[in-house]
């Protein structure tokens, strides 16, 4: 694509001032060939496919400093990216990043190792099919401001071991040369400014190691659907919501995953729970504080609770509403809108959670059988029906002694009349 303006050409999208390129696509505007004609900015497509972390990185960083409109970047499928030599700053917007032709995670591309994968500070932003392990800090860190977006689809994070897997925080630094370190989120929850929206869809994570939590959300707006967290060890829940942010969650399942504070989501006093529908947890604990304080679903902090130490940590703890994993069965299951919501505090009993239900769902022998019931009902009817039919007989046939005593009867009255 070309920029055109007095007859010099440039690269980028097309831009054409003064008539001077009718190309495809251009926009007249004016009404006459000598007035300024726009192009609709067209994605461009990146042909080649990069197998190595490095090639990738400078693809994206030094992109054409005169480029307009969306770039595409494609990982060749069954490539593994070492991503040690530091993370991609992705600073510029509507940036595509994704495995192969079609961006699925069947294809096999995985980003391994360093300190963080992708940093992101740009809007319009999209990550498809990726497979990211091992990263020491956060794979992602979404640092933008509030109308920013990030889409992140058919992904896979397993065997991280930083502080989270992903990070939503405004502003969020880390150095553009950090391989090794510690990422303290907790010195990042004092943020005034709101953060971006993050969407995922079909996105797992399973058997990471964190210091925080798996995804943990400062001030931004972060909606899942077909989410999988499976056997995360985490302090601060599965999913960590803090400083005004927000949750949009459906159709999602959580299985033995292991947080020290209450609750697999985590929403702290000054944030939102704004959807939960048709979620699902199994086997799931948490390591409750000394006052025997204990949720294994979502915990929502009561105002003016601190449950950083649990001396004073109180709170509602609301239920994950599937009792089936939505992504394990061929049709999505009856929703129960919203959860039940138990108040716990300091003393609390634990709640009780769905694994007993969901238990038996996995174990057809446990499930009641309807052919008992058929032959019971086959059984009682054909016993009343041969009561009837004896019933019946019996009262259509005569006696003898009956049929005998009409006899003489009959005779008497004869004799009578002679």
């Amino acid at each position: 694509d070309n920029v055109v303006v007095d007859g010099s050409d440039l690269e980028g999208d097309d831009v054409v001032v003064d008539g001077n390129d009718l190309s495809s696509g251009s926009e007249v505007v004016g009404g006459n060939d000598t007035a300024s004609i726009i192009d609709v900015a067209q994605p461009e497509v990146v042909t080649d496919c990069h197998d190595n972390w490095s090639d990738l990185k400078y693809a994206v960083e030094y992109r054409p400093l005169n480029h307009i409109g969306s770039l595409y970047f494609k990982i060749c499928p069954n490539s593994t990216l070492d991503a040690s030599s530091g993370p991609m700053v992705i600073d510029y917007d509507y940036v595509t990043i994704q495995c192969g032709n079609n961006g699925q995670k069947s294809d096999n591309c995985q980003i391994v190792g360093g300190f963080v994968h992708f940093h992101i500070v740009s809007t319009e932003i999209e990550l498809a099919g990726l497979r990211m392990s091992s990263s020491k800090g956060s794979s992602i860190i979404a640092a933008s401001t509030k109308d920013a977006t990030l889409k992140i689809s058919d992904c896979e994070w397993m065997a991280n071991s930083g502080a989270s897997a992903v990070l939503i925080r405004s502003n969020a630094t880390v150095d553009a040369s950090s391989v090794t370190g510690i990422l303290d989120i907790s010195s990042m929850l004092d943020s005034s400014e709101a953060g971006m929206s993050v969407t995922m869809s079909g996105v797992g994570f399973m058997q990471n190691v964190l210091t925080y939590g798996t995804v943990v959300n400062v001030g931004g707006s972060l909606s899942i659907d077909k989410g999988r967290f499976n056997g995360n060890e985490i302090r601060i829940g599965d999913i960590a919501v803090m400083e005004s942010g927000e949750l949009f969650i459906s159709n999602s399942c959580f299985d033995e995953s292991a947080s020290m504070v209450p609750g697999t989501i985590f929403i702290d006093d000054t944030s939102f729970l704004q959807e939960n529908v048709n979620t699902f947890g199994f086997d799931n604990t948490d390591g409750g504080f000394d006052n025997g304080l204990s949720c294994t679903d979502i915990f929502i902090v009561a105002v003016g609770s601190d449950c950083s130490t649990g001396a004073n940590c109180n709170g509602t703890c609301t239920t994950f509403t599937s009792k089936t994993c939505p992504l394990d069965v061929a049709s999505l299951p009856t929703i129960t809108p919203g959860g039940t919501d138990e108040v716990v505090g300091g003393g609390t009993d634990k709640k009780d959670t769905p694994s007993t239900e969901y238990a038996r769902s996995k174990n057809s022998q446990d499930k009641p059988s309807v052919v008992p019931v058929v032959v019971a009902v086959l059984v009682c009817s054909f016993i009343v029906f041969g009561l009837g039919f004896i019933i019946f007989k019996r009262k259509r046939k005569k006696p003898a002694s009956e049929s005998a005593f009409q006899g003489d009867l009959a005779e008497v009255d004869v004799e009578d009349s002679l």
